[in-house]
C-alpha cells in the first residue's frame, strides 16, 4: 500500500506515501524531465495515486515538474491531491527545486554522421516484443 499513516511533527496523523524507488518513479522522472506531458497528464487522470508517489529521496512528481518548471503537470498534479507544503529529504518543498537545465544530448565530437549497424540496417523495428508503450502505474505497482 502506498499510503501509510505516518505521525507528522503535531500529535496527528497524516498520509504520506512510501519513501522508496522504484521502476515507476524512474519512468516518472524521465517522462517529466524529458517533457512528456499529455503521457503524465494521462497517469495522473487514471492513477490519481500518481500525484502523491514519492522517491527515496522524498521528491515525488510534483518536486520534478516544479524543477522542470512544466506548469501543466504542476496544475494536474496539485488538482489530483499533490501537497504544495510537501518536504524532500532536504527540506524542500516542491516550489523551492532549483530548476534543471533543459535535458539535451549533444554527440561526442568524433562521433560519425551515420551508424553502420550491419547487414540487416532497414531500421524496421516491428519485429522487437521488448517495445511496449509505458502506461501510468496503477496502485499496485506503486
Amino acid at each position: 500500500m502506498i499510503l501509510d499513516s505516518v505521525p507528522s511533527s503535531s500529535s496527528s496523523s497524516v498520509p504520506r506515501t512510501a519513501w522508496e524507488d522504484s521502476e515507476v518513479k524512474s519512468q516518472a522522472w524521465e517522462h517529466i524531465a524529458h517533457g512528456n506531458v499529455e503521457l503524465v497528464l494521462r497517469s495522473i487522470a487514471e492513477e490519481p495515486c500518481f500525484a502523491k508517489m514519492r522517491a527515496r529521496d522524498g521528491r515525488g512528481p510534483l518536486h520534478w515538474a516544479h524543477e522542470f518548471h512544466e506548469r501543466r503537470l504542476i496544475d494536474a498534479l496539485l488538482a489530483a491531491g499533490a501537497d504544495a507544503e510537501a518536504t524532500d529529504a532536504t527540506g524542500l518543498t516542491p516550489a523551492r527545486m532549483p530548476r534543471a537545465p533543459p535535458i539535451t544530448y549533444t554527440a561526442p565530437e568524433d562521433a560519425e554522421d551515420e551508424i553502420d549497424y550491419g547487414d540487416d540496417d532497414d531500421d524496421d523495428d516491428d519485429d522487437d516484443d521488448d517495445d511496449e508503450a509505458w502506461s501510468p502505474p496503477r496502485h499496485d505497482e506503486m
